[in-house]
């Protein structure tokens, strides 16, 4: 285990065969710059996962971003933006009933 900002991760380029946030993409301050930088992490080929309790569709979403200082909720079409950005291709996004949004995308 090691703590680090996503910001500059500590690691070679292409050390990762997989990369995951799991409700974290909510607080990273520069999402773009950020993806670019898991991107230097992953391998080619490497898949980054990204799962979220809240998908930015919902009212309730609304209610986090009031009391969670510093808290973003993105919408599926928003990080798929900001990933193709970054140079993923392959992008996917999965919902389910209770709104959780799960993203997958592909280093080329």
């Amino acid at each position: 285990m090691q703590q680090a900002s996503v910001a500059e991760l500590p690691f070679e380029a292409e050390q990762f065969d997989v990369v995951t946030a799991f409700e974290t993409v909510y607080f990273w301050p520069e999402l773009a710059q950020n993806f670019r930088e898991v991107y230097r992490v992953l391998k080619p080929g490497g898949i980054f996962f990204i799962c979220n309790e809240a998908n930015g569709e919902t009212t309730k979403d609304d209610k986090w971003t009031q009391i969670i200082n510093g808290m973003t909720i993105y919408t599926d079409t928003a990080l798929k933006e900001y990933l193709e950005q970054a140079g993923f291709c392959q992008i996917q996004s999965h919902k389910n009933k209770k709104g959780w949004l799960c993203v997958t995308a592909q280093k080329r």
